[in-house]
Parts: C-alpha cells; sequence; structure tokens
C-alpha cells in the first residue's frame, strides 16, 4: 500500500499519541529533581544517606510498576480497544499525581509512586499499539514510532528541567510560597499535563486495524522465531543504558565535575538520541534496512561503556556519553519496530511484553549499577561486564529477518 494511505492516523490523533507519551515521561522525570526534597520534608529525622535511599526506592518503585502492569494494559487494549486504556492511563496517572502531592507521610509517597507508575505503564504500549494497528507501510510504522520514541525522550529532557526550575524558582524567592507549596507543584503540573493529554485522546475514533495486518503465516513463523530474541536485547539494552546513566552521576562526582557539567552530559545523551532517532527513521533509510545497524550499534554501545573507565577529563567523558546515546537511540525504537512487525492482531501484549521487559532491564540497571559502583576494590567492574554480555549478543542472532506488511 502506498504512503498515502498513512491518512489512516489524522495529524490530530497522531499529535494526541505523541502528546500522551509525552506527558508520561514529564511526569516520571519533573518530580525527580524535587523528590529528596519531598522525602526530607516528611522525614526531618532522616539522615542525608536515607534521604538517598528512599529517592532510589521510590524512582524503583516507579520504574517498576510496569514489569507488573505493561503486559495486562497491554492484553485488555488487545480486547477492549487501545483509546479506553490510553484514557485510563492518562487519567489515572493524572489524579494519582494529584493525590500523591498530598502525601502526609512516607507510605503514601511509596504508595502514589507505585500507583504512578502502574497507570504510565498503559500509555506507551497502547499508543504503540494504536500506532501498530493502523500502519499501511514499512516506512509508515517505523517513522511513527520513531517519533514516540522522540516524544519520549523529550519528556525525559523536558521534565528535570522543569523540576528544577521549581526548585530554582523557591531558593531564589522563598517568600513567594511556602516549601511544603512549592513541592507540590511538579506533581500537580504533571497531573494537569496528563488530564490535558486524556482530553485529546478523548475525541480519536478508534478505528480498526487496516486490511493488511492480520498476520500471515510467513509473519507468524518470522514473529516466533525471533520475538524472544529481539526482547533479550530490550532487556540487555535497558540494562546497560540505565546502569550507564547511573554511572555517569556518580562517576561525575568522583571525578569532581560540577553539578553543571554532568547536567550537561545528560542533556547531551539526550539531544544525541533524539537525532539519531530522527535520522535512521527518515525517508533516507528504508525500514527493512534498520535490522542490519543492529548489530553495529551494539558493537558501538559495548565499546563507550568499555572507554567509561578511562574517561576522566570531561571532554573524553562527552565522548564516550556520545557513543552510548548514539547507540541507544538506534537500538530502542528498531527494537520496538521490529517487535510490532511480527505481532499481528496482538500489538498489545507484544508491546506490553516489551516495556515489563524494559521496566525490568531499567530495575536491574539501576540497582546492580549503583552497587557495583559502591564496591571500593572494582568500582568500574559493571562497565566491562556490560560490555562483555553486549559483545556477546552482536553475533549472527542479532540481526532480524525482515518480515512485510502484505
Amino acid at each position: 500500500m502506498s504512503e498515502s494511505g498513512a491518512t489512516a492516523l489524522s495529524r490530530r490523533a497522531t499529535a494526541a499519541l505523541l502528546f500522551a507519551v509525552f506527558t508520561a515521561t514529564v511526569g516520571y522525570g519533573v518530580v525527580l529533581p524535587v523528590l529528596p526534597h519531598v522525602v526530607e520534608s516528611l522525614s526531618p529525622a532522616a539522615s542525608t544517606d536515607r534521604v538517598g535511599w528512599h529517592t532510589g526506592f521510590l524512582t524503583s518503585v516507579f520504574a517498576g510498576a510496569p514489569l507488573l502492569f505493561a503486559p495486562l494494559w497491554g492484553r485488555l487494549s488487545d480486547h477492549g480497544g487501545r483509546r479506553p486504556i490510553l484514557l485510563i492511563g492518562l487519567i489515572g496517572f493524572g489524579l494519582t499525581l494529584a493525590v500523591t502531592s498530598l502525601a502526609p507521610n512516607l507510605w503514601w509517597l511509596y504508595s502514589g509512586r507505585f500507583l504512578n507508575g502502574a497507570f504510565a505503564a498503559a500509555i506507551l504500549p497502547a499508543a504503540q499499539a494504536f500506532i501498530g494497528d493502523r500502519a499501511v507501510s514499512d516506512a509508515w510504522r517505523a517513522q511513527r514510532f520513531a517519533w514516540l520514541s522522540m516524544a519520549s525522550i523529550a519528556g525525559f529532557f523536558v521534565g528535570p528541567m522543569l523540576g528544577g526550575i521549581v526548585l530554582q524558582l523557591g531558593s531564589t524567592n522563598p517568600n513567594t510560597m511556602p516549601a511544603t507549596q512549592l513541592l507540590v507543584l511538579p506533581f500537580l503540573l504533571s497531573a494537569g499535563l496528563a488530564l490535558v493529554g486524556a482530553g485529546g485522546i478523548f475525541g480519536l475514533e478508534e478505528g480498526s486495524a487496516l486490511p493488511t495486518l492480520p498476520s500471515n503465516r510467513k509473519r507468524k513463523n518470522w514473529h516466533h522465531a525471533t520475538a524472544m530474541q529481539l526482547l533479550l536485547l530490550t532487556g540487555i539494552v535497558a540494562t546497560s543504558i540505565t546502569a550507564f546513566e547511573v554511572g555517569v552521576a556518580l562517576r561525575g562526582r568522583a571525578l569532581g565535575m560540577t553539578p553543571y557539567q554532568v547536567g550537561v552530559m545528560f542533556a547531551e545523551c539526550s539531544l544525541i538520541m533524539f537525532a539519531v532517532q530522527a535520522l535512521v527513521f527518515s525517508p533516507l533509510m528504508a525500514p527493512s534496512s534498520t535490522a542490519k545497524l543492529i548489530a553495529p550499534a551494539l558493537a558501538v554501545m559495548a565499546l563507550g561503556l568499555l572507554l567509561v573507565s578511562y574517561a576522566e577529563a570531561f571532554g573524553t567523558q562527552l565522548i564516550v556519553v556520545g557513543m552510548v546515546a548514539a547507540s541507544a537511540g538506534v537500538l530502542i525504537p528498531t527494537l520496538t519496530y521490529w517487535i510490532s512487525l511480527g505481532a499481528g492482531s496482538t500489538q498489545g501484549k507484544e508491546l506490553g511484553r516489551q516495556a515489563a521487559v524494559a521496566s525490568f532491564g531499567q530495575a536491574l540497571g539501576s540497582a546492580g549499577g549503583g552497587f557495583l559502583y559502591g564496591v571500593d576494590a572494582v568500582p568500574y567492574l559493571g562497565y566491562p561486564l556490560l560490555a562483555g554480555l553486549i559483545f556477546g549478543s552482536c553475533g549472527r542472532k542479532s540481526q532480524p529477518r525482515a518480515a512485510p506488511l502484505g
């Protein structure tokens, strides 16, 4: 089918899906800068180490919820439609964020962050499945999956920035608003964005999958042969990226870098991923050829991780961050695209499974990266271990076989 069939999903519908994904990641990131201060306000007697412990676990609780809920939301969207699950996710996310802002104690805060993550877990898989259902060509599908990934990256970039701005306003104008009220603003801002996003989804027509989508025998055989391989790669990539991000923050501090320099490295990571995804899934490259990029991208990521221990100057750290970010920018949307391509009518189920595997990888990478970095004898052991794991996955099976739409 020609690209003209892409009108099956209007610009308004595409924008609504992109904004929904954007709000989910903004809601995760905007709270991060203020979370230690919220913990301190709820537990004034807590030591600095204890505050850090709670902050880390609160983040893990949010990130780990999709491990339990993303597959469930995906299956429900297969049976009940994408739009209802998107609405439940966005409205639930918004309301639980608002309720979390009222937390009188840490248990309330933990419960709130878990519910935030549980409802957020519905948004990305349902949005991806919505696009997968309506795909009219390989190029159409690939491009819009890249857009969703770019919207997610934009949310991760904007969220912490907004949270930091709130803290900065509070520190420069302490009499403008009491500190306790100031800390709830990121939660309420995220809640408002989520409810606005729900309004955009509310007017979408569910529609039905185009007639080219039902799985033929060729695609079904392809999917069964490669699904586990692609999910395994998703887990490896998620673990590696998260461990690397933890290491960037901790190693930057150990090397005496300023918070500004560490922030620049994270900003560079987001911007490079954004740019690479726009390039890889542009009209310049056929979607079927993206499979050939998986093994080289894994090799570049492994090399970047291996070089972390040797990069001590700020400039060399920027080079290493650029290598890992560029490879991640290739791998994340490419793996999603190939999983969707073989999923047929079970888009929600398969993309929900991928979200769960990615969530597990993020939790493992966060905990494992922090633990290994804290081992005094071998503080950088995690990097060569991850590099070896990735190099081992660069073999002949890292490239899926093409499965055309029609």
